[in-house]
């Protein structure tokens, strides 16, 4: 079925604008993390605390993805003017505005789930966007997005680091936002999703027989956010209670989102002959081996950026995966782990930071990361095991095969 292509607007800026906007959105993702010691010395917090920030941040973003699914949608799933996306992007502009120039903590809290909100929505919409190109073009820009992603998680505590604070930055991506309300607003046309395509539309009864595996798969998108989340929202405070300094703690939390953008883009090439599910577990296993790694305070920089590596095609196989394995649709197989994955993006970081006192963040940050790693890397095996049993049952052509139809990642 050929795709519908965006209308009226220039195609470059169509396709600039959306990409410079996931830079933005990747720099203060990241950026929140790594600045963590640096807000607590600026508002008067104890050492070990903070973590909430992030996990606002990121029930923010899920409160974004679900509005934005559920509602300004017309019968054919897209909206019709560009007002969600202007809204969102206003959400994120003051947002980071606002959490510049918060005065008190529970304010800054405030703003950041405001950000988080414009993040998740926007985050949805991009994704949708780019989704509608067909065949190798659709993929190339896919993962052309979710790379400017990365290097905007890397910039963003790099920059953070090297001046020492993080409202500046903050009020720069704001002000780089508001041009881009102009040309972001054709997103809105798209909507947060398209219409199922011919022959995505699966009986009832094949439907309800992959719900387990589909669940299994959505624990396994919960546990590994926890994993990527974490490592975003606590590295800066492991590598400070291993004795860096604050401002030189997060900027090397930017090793991190470098080996996670570099994993994307190198490992697919490198081990297309692997099938996805021993690719993810060969990854989570050599991420949990390298997580172990970072107790030793002097590796950990290193170990970390090693990791994030060994992470970075972790999630996108897995999305291509459950989307092979699935007797549903793709959209909808999309949609849950998509929200899977912002839940434990929210849930899991404040839960890890629990264990980040003063007097034990330096083996207890590590540790409890490491473990969520292997556990993710067992809830893995449990969807082999599923998969495998499921296979007669949805067998089929794949759609990859046929020159007439969207490639889906």
């Amino acid at each position: 079925m050929t795709m519908p292509v965006p209308p009226a607007a220039p195609a470059r800026v169509l396709v600039v604008a959306p990409l410079v906007l996931s830079l933005l959105l990747g720099v203060v993702t990241a950026a929140l993390g790594a600045a963590l010691p640096l807000l607590r010395s600026a508002y008067g917090l104890p050492e070990g605390s903070g973590a909430e920030l992030v996990g606002l941040y990121n029930l923010g973003a899920l409160a974004g993805v679900a509005a934005c699914g559920l509602g300004g949608r017309t019968g054919a799933g897209r909206s019709t003017t560009g007002r969600p996306v202007l809204a969102l992007l206003a959400a994120f502009a003051g947002g980071c505005a606002g959490m510049a120039l918060a005065p008190i903590w529970w304010l800054l809290n405030a703003f950041a789930t405001a950000t988080g909100f414009g993040f998740g929505g926007l985050l949805l919409y991009l994704n949708a966007f780019f989704g509608r190109f067909p065949g190798r073009r659709g993929l190339l820009l896919m993962n052309l997005l979710h790379a400017c992603f990365g290097a905007g998680a890397t910039v963003g505590p790099l920059l953070v680091g090297r001046f020492g604070e993080v409202s500046w930055l903050l009020l720069v991506t704001a002000g780089l936002t508001a041009p881009l309300a102009w040309p972001a607003r054709r997103l809105g046309t798209a909507g947060p999703g398209t219409a199922p395509t011919d022959g995505t539309g699966t009986d009832a009864p094949a439907g309800r027989r992959g719900l387990p595996l589909l669940s299994v798969f959505a624990a396994v998108a919960f546990l590994y956010a926890g994993v990527e989340a974490g490592i975003g929202a606590l590295e800066s405070t492991h590598l400070e209670a291993a004795g860096r300094s604050a401002g030189e703690a997060a900027g090397l939390t930017a090793l991190f989102w470098a080996g996670l953008t570099a994993g994307r883009v190198v490992l697919p090439p490198v081990t297309y002959r692997l099938a996805p599910p021993r690719l993810v577990l060969l990854c989570l296993l050599a991420a949990t081996g390298l997580l172990l790694t970072t107790l030793d305070g002097r590796w950990a920089p290193a170990g970390y950026g090693l990791a994030g590596f060994a992470l970075g095609t972790v999630f996108p196989t897995v999305l291509v995966w459950a989307t092979a394995a699935l007797p549903l649709p793709p959209e909808r197989v999309s949609a849950v782990l998509l929200l899977t994955n912002l839940i434990g993006s929210a849930a899991l970081p404040p839960l890890l930071g629990l264990f980040a006192g003063p007097a034990r963040a330096a083996v207890s940050i590590p540790l409890s990361i490491a473990t969520l790693t292997l556990l993710c890397g067992l809830v893995v095996t449990t969807a082999v095991v599923l998969a495998r049993r499921a296979e007669p049952t949805v067998a089929g052509p794949n759609p990859a095969d046929r020159p007439d139809q969207k490639v889906r990642t």
